[in-house]
């Protein structure tokens, strides 16, 4: 609720000086990646959803995994001809499993944010684990401390319909179980789930103010969540009130296609890598669970991007970790709805990629709220994984370099020597509309791995709980974090000091060309929106990559009406050390090396990875980083060109 409060203060501060600002035409996209009010008015009715849920001869269990699903990892277990792949992760559910078992339910606690978020997604790793082993070994005692999970739950006073997250995850928890479980169940705790999620959850969900369900009208993340969630459980718990349940049902398939532009037509999420993974997996959660109970999801996956989405997490990751521009963690990104990807479409690439994730050899136990989600991946990998897909499937035999955009204005370009070379080349750079939802100040931005190492660093995400981090429009409180700033990227910043902004929120900056031969691989971006308002008339970036010599070229030009001060400006955890006439400098990390040489304007010199105007209030300790610069005075017109090219 916070993040709405102040998105609607922000658009209340730029309205009330809209005159001043003259930039109308930017701001019709202003709320872009929260709400639409064009609804798709031939979309499945009440009466329709009603009369399938009616119809309905789905058996139990039915969300997420039917039972022929089960039947067969059931099968394998008894027969003991797990093949490699599935033993390590069936090991690995169980350890989790077993974990909880010498675990307590978990308590009522709001994080930093108000929320009990962390709560419902442990919650919901701990029922599908605990359930899931049930089910494949029949053994009651993991029914039982499920049971327990659920019950205590239910005597929450509330779920938390202040953060609809919360409230939508806990949905999806109860719900699973309920079906996971059903053959142990009593008819009195079969009911106890049903009331409390119809009473906590679906009821709120159902409500008319559209202020406090500002999810059933966005077009970030909470779509797909909140409606996957309490979707889910409509679909479970219908009988309770089959109108009611199809109502909101029919608000699923009608709303949640508002939010597939942040993918439409590439398949790019526009949120980012680790955003991508949260909505592509509710998604994936709820289609799946429309399949097995009505048979249909009345056309949601035949939308246009939704098979590339699943190529997304793939595209964005990198040997030595992914593009986490924005609020995402440098944090590889794996899924066990690839797998679900990779059998409905018969991507064998898709299966090769996802068993190369790490959290399917075994590791770690599960127990804390920060470790969730090891188990629930594995048992979900577990009735997902089709063991006829191939697993050996060469990914280097996948294009390298791609340019994809998305329907709301989000834009990137990767090129990369292959996927599985550890000490393989990856670059990744971005353009596109700065006002996104978890979004930077960030046209222009890259990484940049090689030798099984980053060398041009994202810093990801700042601290949610600061003060307005989500008013993220012109003048808003999240530029206050130097992470979400222009000099907390790898771009330009001009003129720092003239304006509170160090790049135009509303900015929209396209690729003009992207182009690739076997040899070179070329972008090249116009970044002059994003520096319009700081006396900039033009500016643009092209990003070159000589295949052959993995060397990455970065030039700018730029123009001036005015005499101006640049920086440009590279993070990076490397040593570094600088030539004595400023144009070359060696970063180190460990025994790797990468020279940096620079032609045209300027010398290098080095800075810390801090604000220009002094540290924020709510900034992180970013010691360990330091930024490679150029800095330039004086410019009304410039060229300069970085080259990064790897010694050893």
């Amino acid at each position: 609720m916070k993040i709405f409060v102040s998105w609607i203060m922000s658009v209340v501060m730029v309205f009330s000086v809209l005159p001043q600002l003259k930039v109308v035409p930017d701001l019709v996209k202003v709320g872009v990646d929260y709400v639409s009010l064009d609804i798709n008015a031939g979309a499945t009715t009440t009466k329709k959803v009603s009369s399938a849920l009616k119809a309905s001869k789905a058996v139990h269990p039915c969300v997420l995994a039917d039972e022929d699903e089960f039947a067969r990892i059931k099968s394998e277990y008894k027969r003991g001809d797990l093949d490699e792949n599935t033993a390590a992760m069936l090991d690995v559910v169980k350890q989790s499993a077993d974990d909880i078992l010498n675990t307590s339910p978990l308590p009522y606690e709001l994080d930093e944010e108000d929320s009990i978020l962390p709560i419902s997604r442990e919650t919901f790793n701990r029922v599908c684990v605990l359930s899931f082993m049930y089910r494949i070994t029949g053994d009651t005692k993991y029914a039982e401390r499920a049971w327990a999970e659920l019950d205590n739950v239910c005597s929450y006073d509330d779920w938390c319909t202040g953060h609809f997250l919360a409230t939508a995850e806990m949905a999806l928890a109860v719900s699973l179980g309920y079906d996971w479980l059903f053959d142990y169940l009593s008819t009195a705790q079969k009911q106890k789930l049903c009331d409390t999620c119809w009473e906590y959850a679906i009821t709120p969900a159902l409500s008319k103010d559209i202020i406090k369900n500002w999810f059933t009208w966005s077009k970030n993340n909470w779509n797909s969540i909140c409606y996957s969630g309490i979707g889910i459980a409509c679909l479970t718990f219908y009988d309770k009130n089959v109108t009611k349940a199809a109502e909101f049902l029919s608000m699923c398939y009608k709303n949640m296609p508002i939010a597939f532009e942040a993918f439409t037509p590439d398949g790019v999420y526009a949120e980012g890598a680790g955003y991508c993974e949260s909505g592509m997996n509710s998604l994936v959660y709820f289609i799946a669970t429309s399949e097995n109970k009505l048979g249909t999801d009345y056309g949601l996956s035949a939308t246009d991007g939704f098979e590339e989405l699943g190529y997304f997490p793939m595209r964005m990751t990198s040997p030595v970790g992914v593009f986490n521009f924005g609020d995402n963690k440098d944090r590889r990104c794996y899924t066990p709805a690839l797998f679900w990807y990779a059998d409905r479409y018969d991507s064998a690439v898709l299966n090769a990629y996802e068993l190369g994730a790490e959290d399917y050899s075994a590791g770690e136990s599960s127990t804390s709220v920060e470790k969730n989600g090891w188990g629930r991946n594995n048992a979900l990998s577990l009735l997902w994984y089709n063991r006829e897909n191939p697993s050996d499937e060469d990914l280097s035999a996948e294009p390298t370099d791609l340019y994809l955009a998305s329907d709301v204005g989000q834009e990137i370009c990767i090129m990369r020597s292959d996927y599985t070379d550890l000490n393989g080349t990856y670059f990744a750079c971005k353009g596109g509309y700065n006002y996104q939802n978890h979004g930077d100040l960030d046209v222009g931005t890259f990484v940049f791995d090689a030798l099984g190492e980053r060398w041009a660093e994202e810093l990801g995400p700042g601290a949610y709980d600061a003060t307005d981090y989500f008013v993220n429009l012109p003048l808003g409180g999240r530029w206050k974090n130097y992470c979400k700033r222009a000099e907390g990227q790898n771009t330009l910043v001009v003129n720092p000091h003239a304006k509170k902004d160090d790049q135009y929120a509303l900015a929209d900056c396209d690729f003009k060309s992207f182009t690739t031969d076997g040899t070179l691989s070329t972008a090249v971006l116009d970044m002059t929106n994003a520096y319009s308002m700081g006396g900039v008339t033009s500016a643009e970036r092209t990003f070159t990559l000589d295949e052959s010599a993995v060397k990455l070229t970065i030039t700018d030009k730029l123009k001036c009406s005015i005499p101006s001060e640049v920086y440009w400006f590279m993070h990076t955890k490397a040593d570094i050390e600088i030539s004595a006439d400023g144009k070359s400098a060696v970063l180190t990390i460990g025994d790797k090396q990468m020279q940096a040489s620079l032609s045209g304007d300027g010398v290098f010199s080095v800075m810390k990875a801090e604000s220009l105007s002094g540290k924020y209030e709510y900034d992180y300790d970013y010691s360990d980083i330091q930024k490679l610069t150029v800095h330039l005075t004086g410019v009304k017109t410039t060229e300069l060109t970085v080259t990064l090219c790897p010694l050893n």
